[in-house]
């Protein structure tokens, strides 16, 4: 990855948008910014992040349906490894989710009671972002299920009272 891209995919994080972060890495930074109508840069100010927000929301469902689509892949290719009689190949996903999940909690720990030198605050609190936006977040979805119809129905039901209030 380019040294510009990493900037934007890390700045992207960093603010809170892992799903824009990923469409920039899996579909390339022409097609978010197409998406989008806004032009990504590492440096990116506070207004321009809620304009890039707005306009992820109003494309959620693209959003929603590549991640979903990314773990029914990942789930069909579990299930082809657990067909092997390779013990590891059975176990990798395990072993992957408890390396990270093991990781992130030690993370966690160590970034909330140890001390940070000033100087790598940032950096601890980027890398904080990617393990729980990201990392804890797929692990999760993988395992529980995604949230997202969840999420739409909730949009359903508040959209019905508004409209019943007027």
């Amino acid at each position: 990855m380019a040294p510009f891209l990493a900037g934007i995919v890390s700045s992207l994080i960093q603010n809170n948008l892992p799903k824009v972060a990923q469409a920039v890495v899996d579909k390339g930074l022409d097609y978010v910014q197409e998406k989008t109508g806004i032009e990504l840069k590492p440096d990116m100010n506070a207004e321009e992040v809620k304009a890039l927000r707005e306009a992820a929301q109003r494309h959620e469902e693209f959003m929603v349906e590549q991640a979903n689509k990314n773990t029914a892949d990942a789930r069909a290719m579990q299930v082809v490894a657990l067909q092997q009689n390779d013990t590891f190949a059975k176990r990798y996903v395990m072993y992957l989710a408890s390396f990270w999940s093991f990781t992130a909690v030690v993370y966690i720990f160590l970034i909330t009671f140890t001390h940070i030198p000033e100087l790598n605050v940032r950096f601890a609190d980027t890398i904080l972002g990617f393990l729980l936006g990201t990392v804890v977040a797929t692990i999760l979805n993988f395992f529980l299920g995604s949230s997202a119809s969840s999420k739409e129905k909730t949009e359903v039901l508040a959209a019905e009272l508004k409209e019943q209030k007027r």
